[in-house]
C-alpha cells in the first residue's frame, strides 16, 4: 500500500541536501543574518519520525511549533521553535504520477517553502493561528515569495507550475 512507504536512507539524503540550499536561499532572499539557521535551527521530520496526529493526507509538509525555554515570561514567536514536517508517502507519490521531476526538485521546493512560512512567523509577526481565510491569503503570499526565490533554479519551474495546477498543498 502506497500510503506506508517512507523516505529511504537515500531519499533522507536528497532531502537534507535540498535542506541546505533552501536554507542559503531563502537567508539570501530575506538578507538574514549568515548564522540565522544556527541560532534558530528548523528540525525537518518525515512521517515515519511523528505522532500519527501530525500524520496529514492532502499536504506535502507543514511548519509545527513547539516551545522553547526561555527566561522570558511572555510568548513572543521568537520565543518558540519551528519544524517541518514532511508527509513522504505523499511526495513520493507525487513523484510517481510525473516523470518529470524529481525529489531533489520536489524537496527544493516544499522546503523553501516552509522555510519562507517560518521566517514569515519568526520575522514578520504572521500568527501561526490564523483563521482560515488570514491562512489562505499568506498561503498565496509564500507561494508567490517561493516563485521568486527558487527563479532560475533548474527544474523549479516545471514543479511551480504543477503547484499552480492543483498538486497537494504545502502549508
Amino acid at each position: 500500500m502506497i500510503s506506508e512507504v517512507f523516505f529511504t536512507g537515500s531519499d533522507r539524503t536528497t532531502i537534507s541536501r535540498a535542506a541546505r540550499l533552501a536554507e542559503i536561499l531563502t537567508q539570501r532572499y530575506f538578507g538574514l543574518a549568515a548564522d540565522e539557521w544556527k541560532r534558530n535551527s528548523c528540525r525537518i521530520f518525515t512521517r515515519g519520525d511523528v505522532d500519527k496526529r501530525l500524520h496529514q493526507s492532502d499536504v506535502f509538509a507543514h511548519v509545527v511549533r513547539y516551545g522553547k525555554r526561555s527566561p522570558l515570561s511572555v510568548k513572543r514567536p521568537k520565543d518558540y521553535g519551528y519544524g517541518i514536517v514532511l508527509q513522504d508517502p505523499n511526495i513520493l507519490l507525487a513523484l510517481l504520477r510525473s516523470p518529470h521531476h524529481d525529489l531533489w526538485t520536489l524537496g527544493l521546493f516544499i522546503l523553501t517553502h516552509e522555510l519562507t512560512h517560518i521566517v514569515r512567523f519568526r520575522n514578520f509577526d504572521v500568527d501561526f493561528f490564523a483563521p482560515a481565510k488570514e491562512r489562505d491569503a499568506e498561503e498565496k503570499l509564500v507561494h508567490g515569495i517561493t516563485r521568486e526565490i527558487l527563479k532560475g533554479v533548474t527544474n523549479t519551474d516545471y514543479v511551480l507550475g504543477l503547484y499552480d495546477s492543483g498538486l497537494p498543498a504545502v502549508e
